[in-house]
């Protein structure tokens, strides 16, 4: 049997999928925490709710990862973690997180991506600051 992916719509600007919050500040910056191990369904999850978020603000939506509570994903999450970076509708991405994983994974991602408004942060109050510049 195929194991299901829980979402929860907490609200119109909050959406949880598994342990990873997705929401819209009230600066309509677009935040992820992202919460464990992301598999290939999980992540797919995450970017259509991402970009369901994303939809409600006027322009590009800047993004907000915070990685502190990530595990590494597996190879099929980042190439869709990739994408969902990369996509139009975003504006600025700023990832942040002390955990040694989260920067393997930031520099992994920034590493390959077309993107050059993107950037990695040790706190999210940085990471707020440059969002908001």
């Amino acid at each position: 049997m195929e194991e299901k992916i829980e979402i929860r719509k907490v609200s119109e600007r909050e959406i949880w999928v598994e342990e990873n919050k997705l929401y819209l500040d009230e600066d309509n910056i677009l935040c992820i925490i992202a919460v464990g191990f992301a598999d290939e369904k999980t992540m797919i999850a995450i970017k259509e709710n991402s970009q369901k978020l994303v939809a409600k603000v006027e322009g590009k939506g800047d993004v907000l990862v915070d990685l502190n509570k990530a595990e590494k994903p597996s190879p099929e999450a980042r190439k869709i973690w990739k994408e969902l970076n990369e996509n139009e509708e975003a504006g600025k991405v700023a990832v942040f997180g002390l955990h040694p994983v989260a920067r393997v994974l930031a520099s992994f991602t920034m590493g390959v991506s077309k993107k050059k408004d993107m950037r990695f942060f040790k706190t999210k109050e940085d990471a707020i600051k440059w969002l908001k510049e």
